[in-house]
């Protein structure tokens, strides 16, 4: 499945305000639970894996970013079930679910996400906030078939939400956080 959608990293205040303009169609808690290979080449390649954990039910999920440096985000994803967020995932479902020869994935930590959704118009907007290590931040996301809804996106920029920004993802940002805690 091709996912599209627009990202933008908001501070607490705008996160509230988006919070409480609408009327959300969900709320729940998800866990990311992060992976790499020894070698780094899932992270040369741009691709993630990880296993999202959402009402007690396990996915391997992968996603391979096809744009960088834009708040625009276009990402293949596939996802599989898996009964638990494994500490490793042997060298041959890793080629299985990658495509690619990295031997097996480490577990190096994970993030803990309550996301609220709203659905409008053929789009979907996904208001994060995320704890990992001491750190929290906040994320506007867009998804969206075709067009975004025209509406949606102007009532999230009356709000304070812009999109003229690099996005830096969920991932990327953990990683960032991983390696300043582990001095890498």
């Amino acid at each position: 499945m091709t996912e599209t959608e627009m990202k933008s990293i908001i501070d607490e205040e705008t996160y509230k305000r988006v919070k409480r303009a609408f009327n959300w169609d969900s709320v729940k808690e998800q866990v990311n639970n992060y992976y790499t290979d020894e070698n780094g080449i899932l992270r040369e390649k741009r691709v993630m894996v990880r296993v999202r954990v959402v009402d007690g039910v396990s996915k391997i999920q992968v996603k391979l970013h096809k744009n960088a440096a834009s708040p625009l985000q276009i990402c293949e994803e596939t996802e599989y079930e898996i009964e638990n967020a494994p500490e490793v995932i042997d060298a041959d479902t890793a080629r299985n679910i990658t495509g690619m020869d990295v031997g097996e994935l480490r577990k190096i930590g994970s993030a803990t996400t309550l996301r609220r959704v709203k659905r409008h118009n053929g789009s979907e907007l996904c208001l994060d906030m995320t704890t990992y290590f001491d750190k929290t931040d906040y994320e506007a996301e867009v998804e969206y078939e075709g067009k975004m809804s025209a509406e949606l996106l102007m009532k999230l920029m009356n709000l304070g939400v812009t999109f003229d920004k690099n996005s830096v993802g969920k991932f990327a940002r953990f990683l960032a956080e991983y390696e300043k805690h582990n001095n890498i």
